[in-house]
C-alpha cells in the first residue's frame, strides 16, 4: 500500500497532486517534496491541481504548496477539478486491459541520463532512452521507446503481473514487484525485435515483442 500522504498523478486536465490526509499538513509537504526530488526535472515548467481526499487546506497552506513546487519549477493551478481522482486500487485480472489508462500514465518526452531518477505511481512511457546510471521506478508498467540500459522497477507495489518493454532491452538491473534480474556477466546476441519482461514461475522471462 501506498503509505505517502500525497501522489502525483497525469491526468486528462494535467497534473494532480492527490492529497489524502490535509490535517497532517507538514507530513504531506514532506512528502510531496521527496516525490519531487526523486523526479528531478521531469516535472518543470507543468501546471498541478490540488485534489483533497480527506481534510481542508488553508489559502496560507495553498501558499505553501505553491511555494514548494516553484521551487521545481512548477506552477500551481487553483482551479477545483471537474471531476473527483479515484482512490488507487486493486483491480481482478479478468477486469484489466492491455490499454494503458490516460490518468494513470507519465508520458517522458526526453532521455533519462545517468544519474537522474523517475520515481512514479502509475505506468512511465519514456519516448527516449534510459541511459546506464538512470533508474526509472513506478508501480505499474514501464515502457521505453528506445534503449534501457539502466535500472527498471516495474510493479514496486508488489503488482506481480506488471511489464517491462523496450526497443533495446539492456538492463543493468531489472525488477518486477518483488522479483530482481540482473544482467548477464556474458553479452547476449541481439534480439530481432524489441523485447518484453514479465514474471513467469517466480523469475523474470525476456521475450521478442510480437503485436
Amino acid at each position: 500500500m501506498n503509505t505517502e500522504l500525497c501522489r502525483i498523478k497525469g491526468t486528462r486536465e494535467g497534473l494532480v497532486i492527490t492529497i489524502s490526509e490535509a490535517d497532517q499538513f507538514s507530513e504531506v509537504l514532506s512528502s510531496l517534496d521527496r516525490q519531487l526530488q526523486a523526479s528531478q526535472s521531469f516535472f518543470r515548467g507543468s501546471s498541478a491541481k490540488i485534489y483533497l481526499e480527506k481534510g481542508t487546506v488553508t489559502d496560507s497552506q495553498m501558499d505553501d504548496i505553491e511555494r514548494l513546487i516553484g521551487e521545481y519549477g512548477m506552477r500551481l493551478n487553483r482551479e477545483p477539478l471537474t471531476r473527483p481522482m479515484p482512490r488507487p486500487q486493486a483491480e481482478p485480472a479478468e477486469q484489466e486491459s492491455p490499454e494503458v489508462r490516460e490518468d494513470n500514465t507519465l508520458l517522458v518526452r526526453r532521455t533519462i541520463r545517468s544519474g537522474q531518477r523517475l520515481h512514479y505511481d502509475g505506468n512511465v512511457v519514456v519516448m527516449g532512452d534510459v541511459n546506464a546510471g538512470a533508474e526509472v521506478i513506478c508501480t505499474g508498467d514501464i515502457l521505453v521507446l528506445g534503449a534501457l540500459r539502466g535500472v527498471a522497477h516495474a510493479g514496486a507495489e508488489g503488482k506481480i503481473d506488471a511489464t517491462v518493454f523496450a526497443f533495446r532491452l539492456e538492463p543493468t538491473q531489472l525488477r518486477i514487484a518483488h522479483v530482481i534480474s540482473r544482467a548477464p556477466d556474458e553479452k547476449l546476441p541481439q534480439p530481432s525485435g524489441p523485447e518484453i519482461a514479465r514474471v513467469v514461475e517466480n523469475s523474470i522471462q525476456l521475450s521478442v515483442y510480437n503485436h
